[in-house]
C-alpha cells in the first residue's frame, strides 16, 4: 500500500484492489473565500481524477468540495458513511456519480485482493476511515474526533496501524476569533488542547507512525487573516509529542502535499520551509488571489439580509427543538448584528423562550454578538447550512460573561437540525436505530451531556489546559464543527 498527500484532507490511496481517492477538496478555496490550501497543492494528475474509489468522510467543503466532485471522472465508485440519516447519497449522485455504496459504521468492508476499509463514525457527521492490507494498515481521522470505546473498537477492528493521519488546529472560530468580558470562557480550547489529543489518540491507537494531517489550511480573506498566527502547527506537534504522551515507539513525521508513504520505500518527503517561512508564503498567496477575493467581496456587498427570511429559518430551528431542550443548559440569546437593517440591527435568537426578536438594542441577557457579512449570512441560512457560519473563520464573535455554553450550545443544536436528525421525530425509523446500535460505545462518552449545565462543565472541561494530561479527551458534541 502507498499513499500520497493531495492537499489539506485529500489522500490518494494505491493499494492491490485499486485506487481510493480521499476528501477530495483538489484546488481553489472554500467557505466564501475564506480557506486556501497551505501549504498549497499541485494541480491533480490524470490518475488523481479517475480513483476507482472514493471516500468522504463528512459534508464540509473542505472535504466535500462540489468543484472537485464535478472534475472527478463518474465512473468511480463512491463510498460515503450510512449515517442516520440518509442526505450524502443523494447529494452524491446529484453531482452525476451513480455508483455510490454506504459504508456501515465500523464494519471492515472487503475491496478484493486482501485489502478492507472501514467507516467509523463519531459525533452527528463525521467519521474516520481505515484501510487495511495483508501487510498494513493507515487510518485517516481527518478531523474526527474518536476516541474512548469508540476508538478501542476501531483499533480492535484494523488491528496493528501503520499510520495514522489526524488534525492538529482550530476549525472552529471559538476561541480564535472571539472575544470576551471573561478571559477564562476563552480557554476551554487551546494549543495544548490540539496537542494533546493528538497524543492522547496516538497513545490509545499505538501506531507506528502519526502525521499531523487535515489542518493544512491558510485564511487569506481579510476577516480571516489573524487566524493564521493562532494555527497549530506541525512541527509543534512533533517538538511536544512526548511531553503530552505520545508513545515512544510513535515517530510523528511531517508531511506537505506531495510526499508520500508505502510500506516498502517508507517516506518519501520533500524539502519543507512552509512553517518557517509562513508568513512570506501566506502574503505571497494573499497577493495571487486577491482579484477573486476582491470579487467575493463586492458580491456579498450586493446582498441584504431580509428579516422574514431570517425569522422564518430559526423559527423552524426552535420548533424543531425537543421540549426540555432549554433545561439542559442555561441558554441566552445569540444575537447577530445586521447593520443594514438601522436601527434594529440586532437580531436575536432565544432557545429559551423560543424566540426569535430584532431590536435597536441587544437584549439585556444575551450570551453574544455574532458579527458576519450579510452576504454569508444570507447565502447560508438560503442553502441552510447555516451551522457552517461557526467554522467559515471570517466571523467574530463578542461573548458575554457566563455566555459560552448557549453559544456553543446553539451551534451544535443548529448542526443537529440542518443535517436532519431534528425533530425528534425523525429518528424513530429503522436506519437511525441500526446506526445507533451499532455506535453504542459511543454513548458512554456523551451521556454527560445529559447532565445539564454540569454535564457541559464536565465535557468542556476535558478541553481545558489543566486537563491536558487526562489520558482520554472527551469531544464536545456542540464544538464540533470540522
Amino acid at each position: 500500500m502507498r499513499f500520497t498527500v493531495i492537499g489539506h484532507s485529500c489522500l490518494y490511496i494505491e493499494t492491490d484492489a485499486g485506487t481510493i481517492l480521499v476528501d477530495p477538496w483538489l484546488f481553489g478555496s472554500a467557505f466564501w473565500r475564506s480557506w486556501w490550501h497551505y501549504p498549497p497543492s499541485a494541480a491533480p494528475t490524470r490518475e488523481q481524477l479517475a480513483p476507482d474509489y472514493l471516500y468522504l468522510t463528512h459534508h464540509h467543503f473542505d472535504h466535500f468540495h462540489y468543484p472537485s466532485m464535478r472534475k472527478i471522472d463518474k465512473r468511480t465508485q463512491v463510498l460515503v458513511p450510512r449515517f442516520g440519516v440518509d442526505v450524502m447519497p443523494a447529494e452524491v449522485r446529484s453531482l452525476g456519480f451513480e455508483a455510490v455504496d454506504e459504508l456501515p459504521h465500523g464494519d471492515m468492508v472487503e475491496l478484493g485482493a486482501g485489502v478492507a476499509v472501514g467507516s467509523f463514525q463519531y459525533g452527528f457527521d463525521d467519521t474516520a476511515f481505515a484501510v487495511r492490507d495483508r501487510s498494513s494498515a493507515i487510518v485517516d481521522f481527518n478531523d474526527c474526533k474518536i476516541r474512548g470505546k469508540a476508538l478501542d473498537h476501531l483499533r480492535d477492528q484494523v488491528g496493528h496501524v501503520s499510520v495514522m493521519l489526524k488534525s492538529h488546529s482550530y476549525a472552529q472560530t471559538y476561541p480564535v476569533s472571539y472575544t470576551a468580558e471573561d478571559p477564562s470562557d476563552l480557554e476551554r480550547i487551546t494549543d495544548e488542547t490540539y496537542l494533546a489529543d493528538f497524543a492522547a489518540v496516538a497513545a490509545q491507537l499505538q501506531p507506528d507512525h502519526a502525521v499531523p494531517f487535515g489542518s493544512m489550511v491558510g485564511f487569506l480573506h481579510p476577516d480571516g487573516l489573524h487566524i493564521n498566527e493562532r494555527l497549530v502547527t506541525p512541527a509543534m506537534v512533533a517538538e511536544r509529542f512526548a511531553e503530552f504522551g505520545g508513545p515512544a515507539t510513535t515517530t510523528v513525521e511531517e508531511m506537505v502535499p506531495g510526499d508520500s508513504w508505502s510500506v516498502d520505500d517508507g517516506f518519501s518527503l520533500a524539502d519543507n520551509d512552509w512553517y518557517s517561512k509562513r508568513d512570506h508564503h501566506l502574503a505571497a498567496m494573499a497577493g495571487a488571489v486577491a482579484p477573486k477575493i476582491e470579487a467575493q467581496i463586492a458580491h456579498e456587498a450586493a446582498i441584504t439580509l431580509d428579516w422574514d427570511v431570517f425569522r422564518t429559518h430559526f423559527e423552524e430551528f426552535l420548533a424543531a427543538l425537543p421540549p426540555v431542550v432549554n433545561k439542559l443548559v442555561a441558554h441566552r440569546p445569540i444575537t447577530f448584528v445586521v447593520p443594514s437593517a438601522e436601527p434594529e440591527i440586532y437580531w436575536s435568537v432565544d432557545i429559551g423562550s423560543r424566540n426569535v426578536s430584532r431590536a435597536p438594542v441587544p437584549p439585556a441577557n444575551h450570551a453574544c454578538l455574532f458579527h458576519l457579512s450579510e452576504g454569508v449570512l444570507a447565502e447560508a441560512i438560503e442553502r441552510r447550512i447555516s451551522h457552517f457560519m461557526q467554522g467559515i473563520m471570517r466571523s467574530h464573535t463578542e461573548l458575554r460573561r457566563g455566555g459560552l455554553a448557549s453559544d456553543l450550545t446553539f451551534w451544535g443544536l443548529l448542526m443537529v437540525w440542518e443535517i436532519g436528525y431534528l425533530p425528534i421525530q425523525k429518528n424513530l425509523t429503522k436506519r437511525v436505530i441500526d446506526t445507533a446500535r451499532r455506535r453504542r460505545r459511543e454513548f458512554v462518552d456523551f451521556a454527560p451531556l445529559f447532565q445539564g449545565q454540569k454535564g457541559f462543565d464536565k465535557l468542556t472541561s476535558n478541553f481545558a489546559p489543566e486537563a491536558v494530561d487526562a489520558p482520554k479527551f472527551t469531544d464536545v458534541g456542540v464544538t464540533q464543527s470540522r
